[in-house]
Parts: structure tokens; C-alpha cells; sequence
């Protein structure tokens, strides 16, 4: 679908949620789904057409009544509004097709915290304290989830050892990626199983897995007033809490202040919510399944820019953090006194 034509169909959604369709309408963007935004009187809405057949009606309607929940928690999501019957979303036939449509309130003044080009390349350099809130931000996410748990009728993909590091993981094989020569496929095909085993032996208890937003990235936490705001909650599902913590730092981690990042991001989280040596000791293991799912999702999407940009710049650091990982060594990077795995699991 192009933009034009996503276009139409948010504007026929509009109506279902007791706005005018003649309401200007402008793109925002587009990755998985287009984003729109929508100023009707005086005041403005993101107007979202999902992709078709990226999820189900289920998953999405999990997506939008759980980002509800939330917000009525106290984080600092979007406020996702329902149509005039109740529903999450809206349905907008054309032709033979259905599509789906979301709106949330516009976040007013609010800015991008960061660019994953601007990161990778170190150009994006906040002050640490930015991460320190970050970090607080995300515990309150997961304290948040941990108390509304896994409601009756939840659909959505587990980021669990099978979903990062199984034989098909949710964002694709890193393997299929094409700029990937021999030696780094063969590589990965010794990472992926043993990260599979480490993974495994973490164990999915209610202590240190439950339900994460799984795409934490820059691009996703804008700065809104005095605070930070949380959104696209398109890939959350269950998974380990530190994932959404190695996430949040995944394409800074060749930045000069890579470690003094991941000091200030610590203490914010654990601040509200302490983790325990077992989760500190995952950081390694989770990073690297961080890396691939990206790698797997370039695989899926040759000829895309952001894919090219993932095979150039962030593919050598995976394979430096699959070579460290196989050989039970700290990633190059980390802190000096962060913890590491021993190559077996805990």
C-alpha cells in the first residue's frame, strides 16, 4: 500500500471516531505501518493504518487495550482513544481489503530522543542523566506489567529463547542476511544454538519475565516537557525485562560513552526496581539475541535502506558479539565491571 492510498483510508476511519473526514491530514511515517497526523479543531491526532497481515485483529486489539491499561497505571504511553461502539480500532474496506486503523491523542511539543544513525555513529551524545530517566521509565513499564500481568484473551509473540535464538525466530533468520559471508554464517551457526541454551536456562519466572515493549529504541521514547513518553508498542509482547534495558542501549554501544550509558540507565532502573544477579548476568546473552533480530530482520527486507544500513554498520558488531559470546568472554564493550556469562547457563 502507498502512501496515497494509506492515506485515504485513514481519512475514512476518521469518522468512526467521531472526527471529521474532511480533517487535514499529513504523513508522518512509514515502517511497518503508516502513521498520519490528523488536526481536527483544536486539537491533533496520530491516526495509524496497521499493516496487513503483520499481525491479527487479536494481536492488535491486545496492543491497544494493554497500552490502555498502562496508561491508566501512571507510565508515560500514548493515550490510545476507541471508536464511537467501543472498539480499539477502526475496520476501512477497499476493494477486497480490510484494513485496521488506530488513533491516539498527538503528543504536543514533543521530540525524538535520538536517531539510530545519530547513535551507531556517535554523533547523538545526551548527557547521561537522559538514560538515568530512561532507565526509571522502564521499570515503572515493567513494575506496571509485572501487576497487570498476562490478561485472559492476551495475543502476542513471546521474545522468549525460541522466539530470539530458535529456528524461527520472530523477525527471520540472521543467516538469510546476504551480505553475511561464509565464515560469519558459520559463525552463527554455532551463537544461535548455544544462545539458545543460555536462554533456556534463564527460566521465564515472574521475577524476570513477563510482558516488555521489546522495541525501546531512540527513535521510540520522545521527549515530551519534563519527562520522557513511551511509544510504538508494535512488537510488544512477553519476554526477559533486561531486554527492553539492552534495547534501550543496543545502538550505542560503540559510542565513546557507551559505559558511562549503561551505569546511568542501571541506576534509574534500579532505583525502582532492583535485578538480581541472574538478570545482570543476561545482559551478554540478551544483547547478542537483540543484534541478531535485527540482522534477521534485514534478511527479510533486501533493498530496503534500513536494512542495507543494519548489514553495513551493525552487522560487524553483532559478529564480534557472537565471536565473544561463544568464547564466554564480556563483550568488548561493556563496562568494565559488568557482569558476564561463564558460556553455560545459569
Amino acid at each position: 500500500m502507498d502512501i496515497d492510498e494509506a492515506a485515504a483510508v485513514a481519512r475514512l476511519a476518521l469518522d468512526a471516531f467521531g472526527l471529521s473526514s474532511d480533517a487535514p491530514i499529513a504523513f508522518v511515517k512509514h515502517r511497518e505501518n503508516h502513521v498520519f497526523r490528523a488536526d481536527v479543531d483544536d486539537a491533533s491526532y496520530a491516526v495509524r493504518v496497521h499493516r496487513s497481515g503483520y499481525h491479527s485483529d487479536g494481536e492488535i486489539r491486545t496492543e491497544l487495550e494493554y497500552v490502555r491499561a498502562l496508561r491508566d497505571a501512571g507510565v508515560p504511553v500514548p493515550d490510545v482513544l476507541a471508536t464511537r461502539d467501543g472498539s480499539p480500532f477502526a475496520r476501512v474496506t477497499t476493494g477486497d481489503r480490510v484494513h485496521l486503523v488506530s488513533l491516539q491523542r498527538w503528543l504536543v511539543d514533543a521530540q525524538q530522543f535520538g536517531d539510530v544513525d545519530a547513535a551507531v555513529d556517535g554523533t547523538h551524545a545526551p548527557e547521561a542523566a537522559a538514560f538515568t530517566e530512561i532507565g526509571a521509565m522502564l521499570a515503572e513499564l515493567h513494575v506496571a506489567t509485572a501487576r497487570i500481568g498476562v490478561p485472559d484473551g492476551f495475543e502476542r509473540a513471546a521474545w522468549d529463547a525460541d522466539g530470539l535464538a530458535g529456528r524461527a525466530p520472530l523477525w527471520g533468520d540472521p543467516r538469510a542476511l546476504r551480505s553475511l559471508d561464509a565464515e560469519a554464517r558459520a559463525l552463527l551457526d554455532t551463537a544461535a544454538p548455544a544462545l539458545h541454551d543460555r536462554l533456556r536456562g534463564l527460566g521465564t519466572g515472574p521475577d524476570r519475565y513477563g510482558v516488555v515493549h521489546a522495541d525501546a529504541t531512540p527513535e521510540n521514547i520522545l521527549r515530551c516537557g519534563d519527562g520522557f513518553v513511551l511509544i510504538d508498542f508494535d512488537d510488544f509482547g512477553t519476554g526477559w525485562f533486561v531486554f527492553d534495558l539492552v534495547t534501550a542501549l543496543f545502538f550505542y554501544t560503540g559510542h565513546p560513552r557507551a559505559a558511562e550509558y549503561e551505569r546511568a540507565l542501571l541506576e534509574g532502573y534500579e532505583a525502582i526496581r532492583p535485578l538480581s544477579a541472574t538478570e545482570h548476568a543476561a545482559w551478554d546473552a540478551l544483547d547478542l539475541a537483540r543484534g541478531l533480530s535485527y540482522l534477521g530482520w534485514a534478511a527479510g527486507r533486501p533493498g530496503d535502506p534500513a536494512s542495507a544500513f543494519i548489514a553495513e554498520a551493525i552487522a560487524p558488531r553483532v559478529l564480534s558479539a557472537a565471536t565473544a559470546f561463544v568464547a564466554g568472554d564480556r563483550a568488548p564493550w561493556r563496562a568494565a565491571d559488568a557482569p558476564h556469562h561463564e558460556g553455560t547457563p545459569a
